[in-house]
């Protein structure tokens, strides 16, 4: 029958191009959308590594207080904020906190492998404020962090990265060439600093008194309780305490709103287009259809006075279809499969052979149901009534 089908089509093949270049170039719009759409599902099955909900995220921007003033008031700042019963836990943390799109990137080495990794500079009670748990290892001590010790905490992919399937507790690790080495105290699972949407990569805690620059920013984990009337006492004595600097609270969960909106507003346009375009071919293949159904009546009406059934026209015609629209898929494949074969983008080949299985099924499925109505009043017709007409 397809052979029959396909010779059928051949013999209309100037009919039927355009609507074979329709399916063409619907194909390649599908794919991309279901590229990304993959992409990005994909990443956010991953574990994000922490917990975001009721952490709040204080900035402070110092003016021009001196170190010897500027660091005693921050950790007075912290010692009143450990104080509050509304409080479940604070740390220190640079700037870099999940969600912020503030980034800090280091290379670093270990014998020979280096991996550039994004840095966090915190203090002992940062696991504690994110709910972090240590996969091997524990996190950084109160006492490590008090005498400034070098000591530093890896996700799984910067320990990976740097020690393969080695052992990574006890090793130490260099930030530069002949610089002061590091010793590693933990290893965490995955830390997705920019959020669900993120591909995973090698992240790296650091004690921040050990670093020249100490952490000047601070997230506080509440409880659900705390509301508008304690941010509002807590921000007035913080200013007091930090005199002439500028502080600015955030939430996290705003914070992952703003990040998510840059992911998700991408793929709503994009496949908002692409839905546009798929209307209009299956309008289009829609209208071809009954156009060619109307001019085929005399053909309809012979085959079934010859003993064509009702659903071997049905069948016909909506085979038909399905070979037309395949012939501008089996194209469509062929460039699209370029993308992971020459590795283009760098995505995972599986993204890329999911979008195309994907895109496959749902332009056979809008054809099938595109070319059913039309079929079903093909497979309608009546000889004797044709013949009338004749």
């Amino acid at each position: 029958m397809i052979k029959h089908l396909i010779k059928l089509i051949w013999n209309k093949k100037r009919s039927n191009f355009l609507l074979t270049t329709e399916i063409f170039v619907s194909f390649l719009v599908l794919f991309g959308v279901m590229s990304l759409m993959f992409y990005n599902y994909g990443n956010y099955s991953e574990p994000l590594g922490y917990q975001y909900e009721n952490v709040w995220a204080v900035y402070y921007s110092r003016q021009d207080a001196p170190d010897s003033v500027y660091y005693p008031a921050l950790d007075r700042a912290r010692q009143y904020l450990a104080g509050q019963q509304e409080v479940e836990a604070v740390s220190f943390t640079s700037y870099n906190t999940p969600y912020s799109q503030t980034t800090m990137r280091w290379n670093a080495s270990y014998e020979g492998r280096s991996v550039t990794s994004e840095m966090i500079a915190v203090d002992e009670d940062y696991g504690r404020a994110l709910d972090i748990e240590a996969k091997e290892g524990r996190w950084m001590s109160p006492a490590e962090v008090a005498t400034a010790e070098r000591v530093v905490v890896l996700n799984r992919q910067a320990a990976e990265a740097l020690f393969g399937q080695e052992p990574a507790l006890g090793k130490m690790i260099t930030f530069e060439e002949g610089g002061l080495a590091w010793k590693v105290v933990g290893v965490l699972g995955n830390f997705k600093l920019g959020g669900e949407f993120q591909v995973p990569k090698a992240v790296i805690f650091l004690n921040h008194k050990a670093h020249d620059h100490r952490a000047d920013a601070m997230l506080v984990k509440v409880k659900p309780t705390a509301g508008a009337a304690f941010e509002s006492s807590m921000l007035k004595e913080l200013s007091r305490i930090v005199k002439g600097a500028n502080i600015e609270l955030s939430y996290l969960t705003g914070q992952r709103r703003t990040q998510h909106a840059f992911t998700k507003v991408p793929m709503i346009l994009a496949g908002t287009i692409c839905g546009f375009l798929l209307l209009n071919v299956g309008l289009g293949l829609f209208g071809v259809l009954w156009f060619a159904i109307r001019k085929r009546r005399e053909e309809i009406g012979l085959r079934r006075a010859l003993g064509a059934t009702h659903t071997g026209i049905l069948r016909h015609f909506v085979g038909e279809a399905a070979v037309i629209a395949s012939f501008g898929m089996l194209v469509g494949l062929f460039f699209a499969l370029q993308l992971p074969l020459l590795d283009v983008f760098g995505l995972d080949k599986q993204v890329y052979f999911q979008a195309a299985a994907a895109s496959v099924l749902f332009l056979l499925l809008l054809v099938v149901v595109c070319a059913f109505y039309p079929s079903r009043q093909a497979a309608r017709i009546q000889p004797a009534r044709v013949l009338h007409e004749e």
